[in-house]
């Protein structure tokens, strides 16, 4: 056995918008950007270069908030971090997150100061806001070094690659690849033809064609190994990336992943009962064993959810933002949406929520004929901002509603059989076709229909503040006393 230099692994972090899928386009020189909705890396991928006849593996990972969880694993498996910072931006809420991934993790790190081709820009704006967050650079008598780059032009990336080589030397980043093998789950999804993809970068050991391999609880023997430019790998040493095709099931994103040893039993390590998404549940709060049906489907109001996604990863990071309180989550999974998925949806009363996957038209048919709603989205934060709304409309029912008139229920009495509720508008207005609700307290007790609106005998269809009229309503089963309110109110859009 003996240790050899390996190549470094770079994790690219920073703030949305701050150019990281950007500087990494123009390092591959491929257009990844172009390919992804919005503009967004939307999942972690591996990718190795060649600069100065050395290699050097890039984990790409996504900008947006709802990927901490797999920012924060990124830092773990890598040995520098570049931070990119814009120029023109200074230091944001997501480049303060990075910053604590980083201290957190120990690893050493540069900052690439971006967007240097912006006219008027000043890159000592960008290292005094790393001052207040304890970020002190060379120039400072730190010791981060700081690049000035533009990912756009290009310029600055060369020294920005030479600088990564210096610290990499510095770190003395070297492997044994006749050790036992262990390489870390960047990504994970499942295709259709080739059935679930372990995307890793190799630690130590050597990763080999018809290995038989094991990722917590995922079993599997390597039928290919394949680099991001789709070429057939027949081994692959420490610092490289790779797809493993051959693994049972999707493993989970950090996983480790080794060779199985010849005292390891499958059957004892996975009890076949329970599925990968549903450990993954559990982990996250939500147990499909526990799920409490009679109140999915009684009075209790929550979000019945069934949620398929493209890759392990961004479904993780979509159920962590979830909350038990308001939702029923009744199934996750990777891949496409199926029938199985819709009768379960059509009894359920669920809503299906897609993200990056292709809806085949045999299943939007069935969904139409089943009465069943499919909500497609190709942009991470758009599905994430649409799911926190229904979560707070579930947790504060009138929290888009704008009162436009509060009345007292002063008295009761009946004419003709019908219960009439006299009223004192306290503020605001009451009209007649407005939408209400009846409180009792701070309890909103029911949603009566104003059927008429009277001032004495005269017949209204508006009562403003500190007038009286009495209204009856056309839900005849409506519980009023005296001393309810009733609440005028519009939605707000």
């Amino acid at each position: 056995m003996a240790l050899k230099q390996r190549p470094p692994i770079i994790t690219i972090m920073g703030h949305v918008d701050h150019g990281k899928t950007t500087l990494l386009d123009h390092i591959r020189k491929t257009n990844v950007q172009s390919k992804e909705a919005g503009g967004i890396t939307q999942h972690i991928g591996a990718y190795q270069i060649e600069f100065k006849k050395r290699k050097i593996t890039f984990i790409d990972t996504p900008g947006h908030a709802a990927f901490n969880k797999m920012r924060e694993r990124g830092a773990k498996v890598t040995d520098i971090v570049i931070l990119v910072v814009a120029a023109n931006d200074g230091v944001k809420p997501q480049t303060i997150e990075s910053i604590r991934y980083i201290k957190e993790s120990q690893v050493p790190f540069l900052v690439a100061i971006n967007k240097m081709d912006i006219k008027d820009v000043r890159a000592d704006k960008v290292k005094s806001e790393l001052a207040e967050q304890q970020i002190l650079v060379a120039e400072y008598g730190g010791d981060v070094d700081t690049v000035e780059i533009s990912a756009k032009t290009g310029k600055g990336v060369n020294k920005l690659l030479e600088t990564v080589l210096v610290m990499a030397d510095l770190a003395e980043l070297k492997a044994d690849d006749e050790k036992p093998l262990e390489a870390v789950v960047i990504e994970s999804t499942k295709d259709k033809h080739k059935g679930p993809i372990a995307r890793v970068v190799v630690k130590q050991g050597t990763l080999k064609i018809k290995q038989e391999l094991v990722v917590d609880d995922v079993y599997g023997r390597v039928r290919a190994l394949i680099n991001e430019n789709a070429k057939q790998l027949q081994v692959v040493k420490p610092g490289d990336p790779t797809e493993i095709i051959g693994l049972k099931d999707v493993p989970e994103v950090g996983g480790i992943v080794r060779e199985v040893g010849e005292d390891y039993n499958e059957l004892d390590s996975k009890d076949d009962s329970q599925s990968d998404d549903e450990l993954m549940q559990s982990r996250q709060g939500f147990d499909l064993d526990n799920i409490d049906f009679d109140a999915a489907f009684g009075e209790k109001q929550k979000i019945k959810l069934i949620i398929k996604a493209d890759v392990k990863g961004t479904l993780e990071a979509i159920v962590q933002t979830l909350d038990e309180e308001s939702v029923d989550l009744l199934e996750i999974g990777v891949g496409q949406v199926t029938e199985s998925d819709l009768e379960m949806a059509e009894v359920s009363g669920a809503l299906v929520v897609a993200f990056n996957i292709k809806i085949s038209r045999q299943i939007k048919d069935l969904a139409k004929r089943l009465g069943v709603k499919i909500k497609e989205y190709d942009i991470i934060y758009h599905l994430l901002e649409d799911l926190q709304k229904q979560m707070l409309k579930i947790m504060e029912p009138t929290i888009d509603e704008v009162v436009t008139g509060e009345a007292e229920i002063l008295q009761i009495f009946e004419m003709k059989g019908e219960k009439i509720a006299g009223i004192k508008v306290k503020t605001g207005e009451l009209k007649i076709n407005d939408l209400f609700h009846l409180k009792r307290g701070e309890e909103i007790t029911g949603n009566p229909v104003v059927k008429s609106m009277k001032h004495g005998k005269d017949p209204i269809t508006v009562v403003k503040t500190k007038n009286e009229a009495g209204l009856t309503f056309k839900n005849k089963k409506l519980d009023f006393q005296v001393g309810d309110m009733i609440v005028a109110y519009k939605k707000e859009d």
